[in-house]
């Protein structure tokens, strides 16, 4: 009897499936016997394939592995690269920032660097931006410093000058990345004009027009606003006469006057100060304190100044414009820091009006003028200056003295001068009438006293020892 033993689907002893029908086909059988397929060949593939691939996977990954690597150069070369173009990046943000912009402008407008103009831009074609037409706005630049100043904080902190001439507006762009700027202007028009017929009309030297009539107006422009000297140039009554004056120019349409003609005053101030009209020496002021002006050219813009000399060191005075008001009249040279005459004046009363009080009683309680200023407030340092010592025991002393019944001290001041550090120096006499036991007898003195402000009062800080002018008695009127 055959005995049939069942065995397990998956025992590969006994054999398997076909891989193409899925028929169990038996070990060692070449072919399929339901579908005829190549069981050999099957087998050799599946045997191979793990090896293959066992062998050229890892190979082929390290070979890509290894191509995709850069070289350590390169890496370095991309690297410095990179850190040049971030560091360039930074640079130039920070060279072409609004603010540093701005500030190598104002450096260059004040040391009027070459090609300065080139900054400048506007948008009236009529104005050719250059060198030469920028050069009025370096003038005002250089005579006016606080100006500078003022231009630079405006456009710092704003876009555009508060008198809207100037705007700093970025205009392109550098190196495409930053914004490139510009100072636009805003050009002025103006108008001159003149009464003779004739005359010539200069702007900075050059002519722009010649009038045509007795009531002739030219209107000039273009400009970029700065300083311009403006003159006229004619005849007459057979003499040449010259209007000049130096302006600003920076308002539009503005009118200025160039009328030719003449003007007389007298001029007033301290002996030997030397008087100029328009930076013209007209002549020097005499011992009388006066120095007449006769037949100037007059202009719309005629200032006065004087110079005098303190030892080495020459003070202007304040300019004083002169108007056609002034024709005829006495027109006051000041300095800045020195005393009027008058304001002098007042001061040498009330001073002697103290030491009066002093003399007459005795008590230094009683030395003070009107307003109760004490003596010693008219003095610097008090009652250690020497001069003030020296009034007091004056006072004292006449005081003491029985033979002397009273004293009237009368100042007059004779000239007032400046003088080093804002001081001034006044030159005045002191008439004192002294009224004896036996007569009356007169003494005349001058002094030069040297002041200086303090707060706001004037104290002396020395006087210059007296000279005797003159002294007599009032009976028989004889020099001593």
């Amino acid at each position: 009897m055959l005995q049939h033993y069942d065995q397990a689907a998956d025992d590969h002893q006994s054999g398997g499936f076909c891989p193409n029908c899925g028929q169990p086909v038996a070990i060692g059988d070449e072919f399929c016997g339901h579908c005829g397929f190549n069981l050999k060949a099957q087998s050799t593939t599946n045997q191979s394939t793990p090896q293959s691939s066992q062998s050229t996977t890892p190979q082929s990954t390290r070979v890509q592995r290894q191509s995709s690597r850069l070289p350590q150069w390169a890496w370095v070369t991309i690297g410095i690269v990179v850190v040049a173009l971030i560091g360039g990046y930074l640079f130039g943000r920070n060279y072409y920032s609004r603010t540093n912009q701005l500030n190598r402008d104002i450096t260059a407008l004040k040391t009027g660097k070459t090609g300065v103009y080139k900054q400048f831009t506007t948008s009236d074609p009529s104005l050719k931006l250059s060198a030469q037409t920028i050069k009025p706005l370096l003038k005002r630049f250089k005579t006016n410093p606080q100006a500078l100043a003022t231009f630079q904080s405006q456009l710092q902190t704003g876009s555009m000058t508060t008198d809207g001439l100037f705007e700093y507006e970025a205009t392109g762009k550098a190196w495409l990345f930053f914004d490139k700027y510009q100072i636009k202007v805003k050009p002025v028009y103006a108008t001159l004009t003149t009464n003779r017929q004739g005359a010539q009309l200069n702007v900075n030297g050059k002519r722009v027009a010649t009038s045509q009539s007795t009531s002739y107006s030219h209107k000039f422009g273009p400009y970029v606003p700065g300083n311009y000297t403006l003159m006229a140039v004619g005849t007459v009554n057979g003499q040449l006469l010259k209007n000049t004056g130096t302006v600003y120019l920076h308002e539009n349409n503005a009118t200025y006057n160039l009328d030719l003609r003449t003007i007389s005053f007298t001029v007033s101030g301290t002996p030997k100060t030397k008087v100029y009209l328009n930076q013209h020496y007209q002549g020097t002021i005499g011992s009388t304190g006066n120095l007449a002006i006769k037949d100037a050219a007059w202009s719309s813009n005629l200032l006065l100044t004087g110079k005098y000399v303190v030892g080495k060191k020459t003070i202007t005075s304040n300019a004083t414009k002169i108007t056609s008001a002034d024709a005829d009249q006495t027109v006051s040279v000041a300095f800045p820091g020195t005393m009027s005459k008058s304001t002098a004046s007042d001061y040498f009363n009330n001073l002697f009006t103290a030491i009066s009080g002093y003399t007459d009683d005795g008590d230094l309680a009683d030395a003070t003028d009107d307003d109760d200023n004490t003596l010693d407030s008219y003095f610097v340092d008090g009652t250690s200056n020497a001069d003030y010592q020296g009034f007091a025991k004056m006072a004292k002393g006449y005081y003491d003295n029985d033979d002397v019944l009273s004293v009237t001290y009368t100042p007059t001041v004779l000239a007032v001068a400046p003088a080093t550090k804002s001081q001034s120096q006044v030159t005045y006499d002191v008439k004192y009438e002294f009224e004896n036991s036996k007569d009356s007898r007169i003494q005349v003195f001058r002094y030069t006293a040297t002041l200086e402000k303090n707060g706001s009062n004037m104290q002396i800080v020395k006087i210059t020892p007296a000279q005797k002018i003159r002294a007599y008695t009032s009976t028989n009127d004889d020099d001593d």
